[in-house]
């Protein structure tokens, strides 16, 4: 079995150490269109805030390490046409020298552009997005040298740039057009507890305005322009509006309505002999009718691990996803799996929430550190569709917990009584999804 991979980020590497893994006589070829592989867009941050010694670092493969499996890898390599009645790709060099290959299966691993926007952006050196290792490396050179900074767009990359940013004497701006930072992803009480952080921290928050332009782009100090202000700065930063990459197949693919490429449960396109996978695709998501664009690398991950079984005939299907999120920002942990309030509502579902700040820790320990949680339930049924959690103490793993419980369509009476550790010298006996659920259940039987 002869497969080719289009595309080297997350998926297509995943896809392709599944193939050889469960067939190590499966001939795999990774073709790529950049010189370099595996890189990890956030790698930004992580050098930013001293995690690495070297951005360079912040990769999960080399090129060796993936030759050594048998994966033949095929770099500034672009896919120019792909002819799927042949089962013929054509590509080519940086010398623009064509080359044709069969396959026998294929896989788009293509992913997702640079970060878009409807605004024109005047000046690379001073605006400009991010994504792959040469961009990130002219990024964090830029944030080095510049003394004040608009970053656009309050996603998980537009606080977490904030939060590495503080506390090095620039002036930060963060421009959002919701009426809150991490929207997507939790609720008002959250959010506001965010936002909070952001503004004594020192950074300058812009909430319910959107960037219309930009003026006095020659002078090393510009304007950027939003709907209620013009704002000083020296460079931008756009973090917003990631859009799937189907220019190869959107002639003879089917897509969705939101240009995604149309995959069934195996992530087989409309044509048997190619898959898709990553950000490239629209995922079910649970609670919701609709399928979701969500450019998340826990949902590509699994995408590819569910294509590379099915192309080499191992049925499996792709669970829905609860778009189960984390992060550590302004010294705290916050994470979020399933629908928020909005959301739900917006889904046409009828629901109640809970949100509570609880103790980790019982009273006698000096120790004191407190969790806040909000859980979301659908009324009538009491089934859990929503959570969100935030402390200083880590408790991601519980996210996880929260993501499971919403995929096994878990009731809040059954949180109440699940079967959770205890130990006198970390936690209560009822642990905080419990407690949670408990607390928002008395209150109910109470009315």
């Amino acid at each position: 079995m002869k497969i080719v991979i289009i595309g080297a980020s997350h998926g297509g590497l995943q896809a392709a150490v599944t193939l050889r893994k469960l067939n190590p006589q499966t001939e795999v070829i990774l073709i790529e269109k950049r010189s370099e592989i595996s890189f990890i867009s956030s790698g930004i941050v992580l050098k930013m805030n001293q995690l690495v010694d070297e951005l360079d670092d912040v990769r999960y493969f080399s090129l060796e390490e993936l030759r050594k499996k048998g994966i033949n890898v095929l770099l500034n390599a672009a896919v120019t046409k792909i002819n799927s009645e042949e089962k013929m790709i054509t590509y080519q060099n940086t010398h623009n020298k064509k080359y044709e290959m069969n396959y026998e299966k294929l896989i788009l691993a293509t992913g997702s552009n640079q970060f878009s926007t409807n605004l024109t952006l005047p000046s690379k050196e001073k605006v400009t997005v991010f994504k792959n290792y040469p961009s990130s490396v002219e990024v964090l050179e830029k944030l080095e040298k510049a003394k004040s900074i608009s970053i656009v767009g309050g996603g998980y990359i537009g606080v977490e740039l904030c939060d590495a940013l503080k506390g090095k004497g620039k002036e930060i701006h963060l421009i959002e057009s919701a009426d809150s930072v991490l929207f997507r992803y939790v609720g008002k009480e959250l959010s506001a507890l965010i936002e909070q952080k952001i503004k004594d921290s020192g950074v300058k928050l812009h909430l319910n305005e959107s960037v219309i332009g930009f003026s006095n782009i020659e002078e090393e100090t510009f304007i950027t322009n939003t709907t209620n202000e013009a704002i000083e700065n020296e460079y931008v930063i756009v973090a917003v509006n990631a859009r799937p990459d189907t220019t190869l197949v959107k002639d003879f693919l089917d897509l969705n309505a939101n240009g995604t490429i149309r995959v069934n449960e195996h992530m087989q396109t409309s044509n048997p002999d190619i898959y898709a996978l990553g950000d490239v695709i629209s995922y079910p998501v649970s609670n919701s009718y609709r399928k979701s664009f969500i450019p998340l690398v826990n949902n590509v991950v699994r995408s590819a691990t569910v294509a590379a079984m099915n192309a080499l005939g191992h049925s499996m299907n792709y669970n829905k996803t609860q778009k189960t999120t984390a992060t550590k920002i302004f010294g705290c942990y916050v994470s979020s799996t399933g629908l928020t309030e909005v959301e739900a509502k917006f889904e046409g579902m009828d629901v109640e929430s809970v949100f509570l700040t609880l103790p980790c820790q019982l009273p006698y320990l000096q120790i004191k550190e407190d969790v806040h949680i909000k859980m979301v339930f659908e009324k009538g049924t009491h089934k859990l569709i929503g959570g969100q959690l935030m402390s200083e103490k880590d408790i991601t793993q519980s996210i996880n917990t929260l993501s499971l419980a919403i995929n096994k369509e878990t009731t809040l009476e059954e949180l109440v009584s699940m079967d959770f550790y205890f130990n006198p010298g970390i936690n209560h006996p009822m642990g905080v999804i419990s407690r949670a659920a408990y607390e928002f259940l008395i209150e109910k039987l109470k009315e």
